[in-house]
């Protein structure tokens, strides 16, 4: 199955079915679990095996910030997913000069970075409980000749994380679904996959450690709106809006689930 697409949502209602085989889904408060748990679910959905989960949220074209519970509310999905002890490794994907790809990058600005805090160092600030967490931009193959899958390999071989969290730029084929959705998954990313530029797979399979994706739709293939399959994406007028919250809240959920002994407004405060 070849998807337009890397909401996992979408693709089960394209198959024009109420069920598929190895395909679980539940749906509750603006929250969708789909649930591949054989291959059969994944070759019938076209995607690897693991749980897709959709958030519905408020657009982020609007004057609201993510404190009106946006915040809280991923925070509530994301927190689950991750292991309670150990480092975590955030790795922001994508192309900061391009604003339809550049929420990975963005995201890594509202990331706050503690792996070089020494203990010492912590108890003087006040910041004991600080988890240690490392955050990496990748860029992109044509800028650096190495893929993120590469580059991740090597940053994760020093850092040695208990979890890898990926953030990137998705596709969709509705154009509701852009800056209302976040998609996270457990089964790692594909970048690129849902726009045809397919890159190696971020995975526990290719990483040796379980990796957390997350991302936001901010394009649509333009066959959304023709019916046909054209090779062209588009990008709501509003993207810069939709890119700056949308990495708001993915960095700022980030650190509200891994920084407990920090409230929300003591976090914005420390990454600015």
């Amino acid at each position: 199955m070849q998807n337009r697409t890397d909401i996992a949502l979408e693709c089960f209602e394209e198959s024009g079915k109420t069920e598929l085989s190895g395909v679980e889904v539940k749906s509750e408060n603006g929250v969708t679990r789909v649930r591949v748990f054989s291959n059969e679910g994944a070759e019938a959905l076209g995607k690897p095996p693991g749980e897709y989960i959709t958030v519905e949220v408020p657009s982020f074209v609007n004057d609201a910030d993510i404190f009106d519970g946006r915040l809280e509310g991923f925070a509530r999905v994301l927190r689950p997913l991750l292991p309670e002890r150990g480092c975590v490794l955030v790795v922001c994907l994508g192309n900061a000069a391009i604003t339809a790809d550049a929420l990975g990058p963005k995201t890594a600005s509202y990331v706050l970075a503690t792996r070089h805090l020494t203990p010492e160092l912590k108890q003087k600030m006040g910041l004991g409980g600080l988890r240690s967490v490392s955050c990496v931009r990748t860029g992109v193959l044509g800028e650096t000749g190495i893929e993120s899958a590469e580059l991740i390999r090597g940053v994760a071989g020093v850092v040695k994380p208990a979890c890898v969290i990926a953030v990137d730029a998705l596709a969709a084929t509705s154009e509701k679904r852009l800056g209302t959705t976040v998609q996270l998954s457990t089964a790692g990313i594909i970048p690129g996959s849902g726009v045809g530029n397919h890159r190696h797979e971020i995975s526990f399979k290719t990483l040796g450690v379980p990796v957390v994706s997350v991302g936001i739709p901010t394009v649509i293939s333009s066959a959304a709106f023709s019916g046909g399959s054209g090779g062209m994406f588009v990008t709501p007028r509003e993207i810069d809006r939709l890119t700056e919250q949308g990495a708001k809240l993915i960095g700022m959920g980030i650190n509200v689930c891994l920084q407990r002994a920090l409230d929300e407004k003591e976090l914005l405060a420390l990454v600015g």
